[in-house]
């Protein structure tokens, strides 16, 4: 199976290598790494050609953001005729066997199901590759809110889930066929989820695989509230934006009108500006931001 790697890069080169790096060293390496520069402005591209000049490289004249990256990135692998893309953040490293795990898991189970399935390995917070986030979730189709996987889960060698997040994501060529590309107009955030969930409508199924694990330094705190879990975006309230925003355009897209407006969109934006208000740093930004993206979703929706 000829498996090429999309890293969509900015201004982060020294991460960029130990990704790369990490690649190709892995027992199973990608038959091609392309990297999708957006634009920085710290010499990327240069470092990045000279230390690895068999990577392609594509440069972009403006941060299209993670999403419109990705889309450069799976267009280009598609029309090379790549037989599936593993995508990856810039900041994130793969372990020595992930693709080798995901490629057996893969050719057992393609035959059982009627479409090629998305796959994701279990991101982690430790280079030793052994506490995960459990940030592969499942999908409430009523509320449009999303849950946790319970952890006993992980004891499987891969189980079924229907949200997962774009690093690490191994897409086969199907889906590009089937259901398209991620939607670069997200700029980033939930760029991931509506592209799994438009790609379950078409009748893909995802998985998460265990033993397949990647490093990720992702930036968030993590508070318990009531015996739970949660997770809180930390540094740039500009990210708040986007989140709001492209959240509210999938979740119409996938639920029922109803649904939507009554169930999922009060309960979203109630909750959102509580932890904004209860659990955030510098709260006026952050709400600034909450209520910009709601407002740019419904004009998008309704336009």
């Amino acid at each position: 199976m000829k498996v090429a790697a999309v890293i969509v890069t900015r201004n982060r080169h020294e991460s960029l290598i130990d990704c790369i790096n990490s690649l190709l060293n892995a027992s199973t390496a990608p038959a091609e790494i392309i990297v999708v520069d957006n634009a920085s402005e710290d010499n990327t591209p240069t470092i990045i050609a000279d230390r690895f000049p068999s990577i392609h490289l594509i440069t972009l004249s403006k941060n299209l953001g993670p999403a419109g990256g990705g889309e450069v990135g799976q267009r280009y692998a598609y029309e090379k005729g790549f037989d599936a893309v593993w995508m990856m953040d810039d900041d994130a490293k793969a372990g020595h066997e992930t693709l080798t795990k995901l490629l057996e898991v893969f050719d057992e189970i393609k035959e059982e199901i009627a479409n090629n399935p998305i796959l994701s390995p279990v991101a982690c917070r430790d280079k030793e590759l052994t506490h995960p986030f459990y940030n592969v979730l499942r999908y409430n189709k009523v509320v449009g809110i999303p849950r946790r996987v319970d952890e006993k889960e992980y004891k499987n060698r891969y189980f079924e889930v229907n949200m997962v997040p774009m690093c690490g994501m191994f897409i086969p060529r199907k889906v590009f066929e089937i259901s398209g590309f991620v939607r670069g107009d997200f700029f980033g955030w939930y760029d991931d989820t509506e592209f799994v969930l438009r790609a379950q409508k078409n009748g893909f199924k995802v998985f998460a695989v265990t033993e397949a694990r990647i490093y990720h330094a992702i930036v968030r705190s993590t508070k318990k509230i009531f015996g739970r879990n949660f997770t809180f975006i930390k540094g740039n309230p500009d990210r708040l934006y986007y989140g709001t925003r492209n959240n509210i355009i999938a979740q119409r897209e996938f639920l029922p009108w109803f649904n939507f407006y009554f169930l999922f969109l009060p309960v979203f934006i109630v909750r959102r500006g509580v932890s904004i208000i209860f659990f955030y740093e510098n709260k006026g930004a952050f709400l600034k931001h909450m209520f910009k993206g709601v407002g740019a979703a419904l004009k998008e929706i309704w336009k």
